[in-house]
């Protein structure tokens, strides 16, 4: 197979990770000193002062881009006021990472706490200076060029980009500002920095790439063109190896060397001086880390990435038509559905879903797998990417099914369907052959009850049949997780434990069979008999399928499903339920009795004797009307076993009833 290479990247084949890194290019060049000098130019008309504009018109890789710009800035909107905003393509080397990076603002070490050792970090405040121009004032340069290298080596240790910027340069444009420096010391003149203040951590892992230092970056590089044309030649000389000649870290360097940047040139407060350029920029910065915005929730995610999915399924040929990837999208009605000529039952999509993203047959595993190989994220487990697994796949397979439910259930409901529907799937989906078909569900129970018979390992219908019915099964809520009540009626196998119990029997897969029929005829899952004849209640009612059903009845704990009663047997439990309930009777209505008695008036006298003449005449000829049917039973009894021996346990049952008689 011809290796994928997106955008001239580094390659990979089947199945394995798509490294879509960022291609290799030559740096630019110093540019045109004119082009600096029209540039620095424009900006001291906007009234910059000279070292400011000077500092800014160095940093572009094409100033002549840029220059348009600084007479029409872009606008960007802050709480109170707009940012004016000049960008473009910036020497990565002449950016400096923000030496006052609030993300440290938890590291940094006061003198009060008089630590030996502690960094030079200080949190000094910036305050505008003049147009474009921000200050800060530290103790020399030597202090700045100590606090600029622990900011870059303690914001690059706690925040690693994804994707990694060695692989991909730096993707967001960093923002900052011209930044003027002063120092304490009477013989060191300030200095002028363009400052990153929204994007330290990437500047800082892309300068660490470079191999550049805080000293360079300060003052070496920015000091004349001779010391940054020497930078420039040595990146350039890394591409013009042979290919298979770069290093991983030479690739880095030539990835970071160059940016694309916003650097904020002004501010236009609605309210003309409520607003100046520091608190501006800080309300910016502010609008991404302190009040930040509400994370995707996992529905979201899963929505936005299944929908890419299906894109690049299509474009592969993988889903053979647009009506069909509109199908599996939940964009159609089964009404539209089948006028498109589609199979327009719920679990025929729920199958194609589930299949589509667990499958490994290669074609269908690299459509969908593309587009979420793209989406690198940082995971809380820690892992730098996200790796391509099943378990990362069917969570979007789940998502596509939930679609016809959206807005027609809570989201207590959707939350419980995706949950019970994974797990009632088979965990091992990516091992299998299966595959949906056009079968019917009387075929699939036909071909899963040979494969049982045949004793195959292999059983590609069964897990048809499986899937199928798990999504009719959680659809209907008549399967659910685990029980956990203890005793002989817990339960705590997962529904897709009990779910394949369900396959290993033949009675487990008629009623998978079944709960696919009825719900394409619009029904309830309902059980079935030997006969494949609806069970009834007492009123005639179907019985349904329902969580308690499927896992005391049709897949029991322990695998031993009991076995029918024949009708003698049925009749006789009856009457062995109804001896014992009608004891139970008989001995609540002798306590209720003795309760009776208990009433007294003020005299002591039982309310019953004194109040109860009607009462009591009701309970005695109900109680003579018992006992004589009682007797009754007993003389045909007596009759009966005259002629025939006794049981064991009726033998029992008299004994007990003679003990108590005679208690």
């Amino acid at each position: 197979m011809t290796p994928f290479t997106p955008n001239g990247g580094e390659p990979t084949v089947n199945g394995e990770r798509t490294e879509l890194s960022k291609p290799l290019r030559r740096m630019p060049s110093i540019p045109d000193a004119a082009l600096h000098k029209d540039l620095r130019a424009a900006l001291k008309k906007r009234g910059m002062a000279d070292r400011v504009a000077g500092a800014i018109s160095t940093i572009w890789t094409d100033p002549a881009a840029v220059l348009p710009q600084v007479a029409n800035p872009q606008r960007r909107r802050i709480p109170g006021a707009y940012l004016l905003v000049i960008s473009g393509s910036v020497y990565t080397s002449r950016l400096v990472p923000d030496p006052l990076n609030p993300r440290n603002a938890d590291h940094v070490q006061f003198a009060l706490a008089q630590a030996a050792g502690a960094p030079p970090a200080t949190l000094v405040p910036a305050v505008q200076e003049g147009e474009g121009e921000l200050a800060i004032r530290v103790e020399s340069r030597d202090a700045l060029v100590e606090q600029v290298d622990w900011a870059i080596e303690t914001t690059r240790n706690r925040n690693s980009p994804v994707p990694d910027i060695a692989e991909q340069g730096i993707m967001d444009p960093p923002i900052g500002v011209a930044t003027t420096v002063f120092y304490d010391g009477p013989d060191e003149s300030p200095t002028t920095h363009i400052i990153v203040r929204e994007g330290s951590s990437r500047t800082s892992h892309g300068l660490y790439n470079m191999g550049v230092t805080a000293e360079e970056v300060l003052f070496s590089l920015p000091r004349s063109a001779s010391p940054m044309q020497a930078h420039i030649d040595k990146i350039n000389s890394y591409v013009s190896k042979p290919a298979e000649d770069i290093s991983m870290t030479e690739k880095g360097a030539i990835r970071c060397a160059v940016t694309d940047f916003e650097l904020i040139i002004g501010v236009v407060p609605d309210v003309g001086g409520a607003v100046d350029l520091s608190q501006a920029i800080k309300a910016r910065v502010a609008q991404d880390h302190l009040n930040t915005k509400e994370p995707w929730t996992d529905a979201a995610k899963h929505t936005s990435l299944a929908e890419e999915c299906l894109i690049s399924a299509r474009a592969a040929g993988v889903i053979p038509s647009d009506a069909e990837a509109d199908w599996l999208g939940g964009r159609l009605t089964s009404k539209e559905a089948a006028s498109r000529k589609i199979v327009a039952f719920g679990d025929d999509r729920a199958a194609r879903a589930v299949h589509l993203f667990t499958t490994n047959e290669a074609q269908i595993h690299d459509a969908v797998r593309q587009p979420i190989a793209l989406v690198l994220t940082n995971e809380p487990t820690g892992r730098k990417r996200t790796r391509v697994t099943t378990k990362t796949k069917l969570p979007l397979a789940v998502e596509l099914i939930v679609r016809e439910k959206r807005g027609a259930a809570s989201e207590g409901e959707l939350a419980r369907f995706r949950k019970v529907l994974t797990e009632a799937l088979p965990s091992n989906l990516q091992k299998t052959s299966w595959r949906p078909t056009k079968r019917s569900p009387e075929q699939m129970y036909q071909a899963a009850l040979k494969e049982i018979e045949e004793g195959k390992d292999e059983r590609p219908a069964g897990i048809e049949l499986w899937v199928r019915a798990a999504y009719v099964l959680v659809k209907h809520n008549a399967i659910s997780g685990p029980r956990h009540d203890v005793g002989p009626g817990g339960d705590r196998r997962g529904a897709s434990a009990v779910m394949e119990a369900l396959t290993d029997t033949e009675q487990g897969l008629r009623h998978l069979r079944q709960v696919i029929e009825d719900d394409r005829a619009g029904l309830a899952p309902r059980q079935v008999d030997d006969h494949d004849q609806p069970r009834k209640d007492g009123e005639g009612n179907d019985l349904p399928v329902d969580n308690d059903f499927l896992r005391t009845k049709l897949a029991p704990k322990g695998g031993q499903t009991p076995q029918p009663l024949s009708p003698e047997d049925t009749v006789y439990a009856h009457y062995k339920r109804g001896v014992l309930a009608t004891k139970d009777a008989l001995r609540s209505l002798e306590a209720e009795m003795r309760n009776l008695a208990d009433l007294k008036d003020d005299d002591g006298v039982p309310l019953i004797e004194r109040e109860g003449r009607s009462h009591a005449r009701l309970l005695m000829d109900k109680l003579q009307n018992l006992a004589a049917e009682a007797q009754d039973w007993w003389e045909k009894a007596v009759e009966a076993q005259s002629t025939t021996p006794s049981s064991s346990s009726d033998n029992q049952e008299d004994g007990e009833d003679d003990g108590q008689e005679a208690a």
